[in-house]
């Protein structure tokens, strides 16, 4: 059986993709673990200070979301926490490592724009660093079983693309997989030609639809796309730099309205 892990600060945001990993977990059999990392304070003289972890006051926090986790689900799924102590992103990579997930789930960013700011800037770097996919959720989504999948890819570097990987989540959640190419400018159609009979042939057991959107700005096209054709999540490879501009993905995970997965 799989796991899906997702990390919570205990915000509501963070709440909310439980949430929706709760769901998933139920809808694909999984196990769900929730984890929690506390970082020690660093003293003023140089290295860590004493850490004053209420350790007791963060189990009780992580049993009372497990409980109503498992009530959630009626108790058809196992579900687990674990409380670390550390970088968040160095305890997510060393507990994927570990376990080796299906995914991990978690929101967005925060609330505030210092939150926004910190925890999206984790998010990208996993999104960078781990090699399981990452389901994105912005504040307020509830799982909705993905049908439609879009992939936003500008056409190079196919070799380098988690081909297994997308084949896998699209045959997971029994989707059909539109693939969307922005760009700018006009390309040559031998080119472009050449790269859609190959993506296609690689992607062939899932029969990906093509879509050309001539577009100086990615993210808006893609997000037409998606709300035109009722999209249900956006899948993004940021460590491959998928998107024409790098800056693309990053709007993904810091503004989709959509739920994002990245993977590499």
């Amino acid at each position: 059986m799989q796991t899906i892990i997702t990390p919570t600060d205990f915000s509501d945001i963070s709440l909310n993709a439980a949430n929706y990993a709760t769901d998933m977990a139920l809808y694909l059999n999984a196990r769900l673990l929730i984890i929690h990392a506390t970082e020690l304070p660093f003293s003023r003289k140089g290295g860590y200070a004493e850490p004053t972890i209420d350790e007791f006051g963060i189990e009780k926090k992580l049993d009372s979301i497990k409980s109503d986790l498992i009530e959630r689900t009626h108790g058809k799924i196992a579900v687990s926490s674990k409380q670390v102590t550390g970088l968040i992103e160095n305890e997510i990579i060393k507990m994927c490592d570990y376990v080796n997930p299906l995914a991990v789930v978690m929101a967005t960013h925060g609330t505030t724009l210092i939150e926004k700011f910190f925890i999206g800037s984790i998010t990208v770097y996993l999104s960078k660093n781990l090699t399981c996919p990452i389901i994105i959720v912005p504040e307020g989504i509830s799982f909705k079983l993905p049908k439609k999948i879009l992939l936003a890819h500008n056409l190079e570097n196919l070799y380098d693309m988690p081909i297994e990987k997308i084949i896998n989540t699209v045959n997971t959640f029994k989707a059909s997989l539109d693939i969307v190419h922005v760009y700018n400018s006009e390309e040559k159609f031998e080119v472009m030609s050449a790269r859609i009979s190959e993506l296609a042939n690689y992607l062939k057991p899932v029969n990906p639809q093509f879509h050309f959107i001539k577009n100086e700005n990615i993210f808006s096209a893609v997000l037409n796309f998606a709300k035109k054709n009722n999209s249900d999540l956006i899948l993004t490879m940021p460590r491959k730099h998928a998107f024409h501009y790098r800056s693309s993905s990053k709007q993904f995970i810091f503004n989709s309205p959509l739920a994002v997965m990245t993977m590499q």
